[in-house]
């Protein structure tokens, strides 16, 4: 006779779960090797469960079986782990377990861990949350704890961190005050200022022009690695907040006026960031705006306001989190042979000292760039495809834009070609972990590109809210 399964509220596993993890890496966080590797352990087995959870296969535990698709209220407000949510936190649980991971060889600060494991634990709580008021409260509450994990691991990191939380916090104060006009006998002149107040909100939180300042902040000014986990944890959840609102009140996109910010901002972003990217010579403004180009790439994509342009859009949010984490490992091995710097002048002779981490920072900038058989050329191309038939000139605008990136790596790349330094230093053991860094990083993504079936089938998963669309 079988053994009955366990019913265990699945909201309430993966935020404890990630909470303890917290808890044991704050303890522990003067030893990186011991708290990463917790980190990065804890995240990746929350994001098998996920994985496993969000494909409908059960999972055996001791013998038993559990069952995570129980609902928990608390308050009388309802949490439950729906197959979009399972999507998204697999998605989650893997970016995050992953840079946890490749940022083994150099700290990137001391609150990246624990506080890292923080912001986990109130995503999880923002994706399942059945009211859409809590999912912006727990969203606010991971950006909040986000600032730790910002400003906690370069001198001069509060920049990013401070711009991240000003923008967070007033795209929260919007998104709760529409509440107050959304309702079943709300009159047009309601609904038109909620409309505002959700383009505003939104937009605050998906970087849009003028507010993708904080974005590049973040790559120039945070650790290497933060950006990846950041960006990568945050933008699937904004996502899922999005497309459940849209779900929920279907008229507020009716006019359409969400979509056409998201395609012309969109333009502008892109276009900003072409410009920007191929006069850089510092490392960590090429980063930012080299995403701030594939940022706008998925706003253009959701600004067609359709299935297909929104299927793209989550496409590239997937991808992009494999790009940041190559250009987060690349970047550190940089960082560690230069001295904590990111001028390009100072990289004379890098590619010959440390040529894997060059290899995997420029194929992440190329990724980013959307060049063909990257990563980040899915969904980016058909979108390209589908706007030279429409919108020829915003498909030139993002061809060219990439190209841009292009300049701007390889302007980097030509400076690690220079001669090495007389005080280059050659410790053999530092070269040997950021080869092996390097290698797994490469190989990591490598794998995960090739088993695109999976995360396509995620990205399915994850719109499965988009039936407001048609009405």
């Amino acid at each position: 006779m079988s053994a009955a399964p366990v019913a265990v509220p699945g909201p309430l596993f993966f935020s404890v779960f990630a909470v303890l993890t917290a808890l044991v890496c704050y303890v522990v966080h003067r030893w990186n090797l011991v708290s990463g590797l917790i980190g990065a352990a804890s995240c990746l087995v929350l994001a098998w469960v996920s994985l496993r959870q969000a494909s409908g296969e059960s999972l055996s535990l001791l013998g038993r079986v559990l069952v995570l698709n129980r609902s928990f209220v608390l308050l009388g407000r309802e949490w439950a782990l729906l197959p979009a949510d399972s999507a998204v936190l697999t998605l989650v649980f893997a970016a995050c377990g992953l840079a946890f991971l490749l940022a083994l060889p150099v700290a990137q600060g001391w609150s990246f861990h624990s506080f890292g494991m923080g912001v986990v634990a109130a995503l999880v709580l923002s994706v399942t949350a059945e009211q859409y008021i809590y999912s912006i409260l727990f969203l606010w509450l991971a950006s909040i704890l986000a600032v730790f994990v910002l400003s906690g691991g370069r001198p001069g990191a509060t920049t990013g961190a401070v711009r991240f939380l000003a923008v967070s916090s007033m795209a929260a104060m919007l998104l709760l005050t529409l509440l107050a006009y959304v309702r079943p006998d709300a009159d047009p002149e309601s609904l038109y200022t909620a409309t505002i107040l959700m383009v505003l909100g939104f937009g605050m939180l998906l970087m849009m022009v003028p507010f993708h300042g904080q974005l590049v902040a973040i790559a120039a000014h945070s650790a290497p690695m933060v950006p990846a986990f950041v960006l990568s944890a945050f933008t699937p959840v904004v996502f899922h907040i999005l497309l459940s609102f849209g779900r929920s009140h279907p008229m507020l996109f009716q006019d359409e006026l969400f979509f056409g910010v998201c395609l012309w901002l969109g333009t502008a972003a892109v276009a900003i960031g072409g410009v920007a990217a191929a006069g850089q010579r510092r490392w960590g403004y090429l980063v930012g705006y080299a995403t701030l180009v594939d940022w706008g790439a998925g706003l253009i994509a959701l600004g067609q306001g359709t299935e297909c342009g929104i299927e793209w859009a989550v496409q590239m949010l997937v991808w992009r989190a494999f790009s940041l984490l190559l250009v987060g490992t690349g970047l550190t091995v940089v960082f560690k042979a230069i001295g904590q710097d990111d001028e390009m002048a100072k990289c004379g002779g890098l590619l010959q000292r440390r040529m894997l981490g060059v290899v995997a920072l420029i194929g992440g900038l190329f990724s980013l760039a959307g060049f063909p058989l990257t990563p980040g050329a899915v969904g980016r191309w058909p979108l390209i495809g589908s706007l030279l038939r429409s919108e020829p000139t915003i498909a030139w605008i993002v061809i060219l834009a990439g190209g841009g990136v292009c300049v701007g790596a390889l302007v980097g790349l030509r400076a690690c070609l220079g001669p090495v330094p007389q005080s280059a230093d050659g410790d053999r053991l530092e070269t040997a972990v950021a080869i092996g860094a390097a290698v797994l990083a490469i190989w990591l993504v490598g794998i995960l590109t090739l088993r695109s079936a999976l995360w396509l089938d995620i990205a399915q998963s994850m719109l499965g809210v988009l039936s407001f669309l048609s009405m």
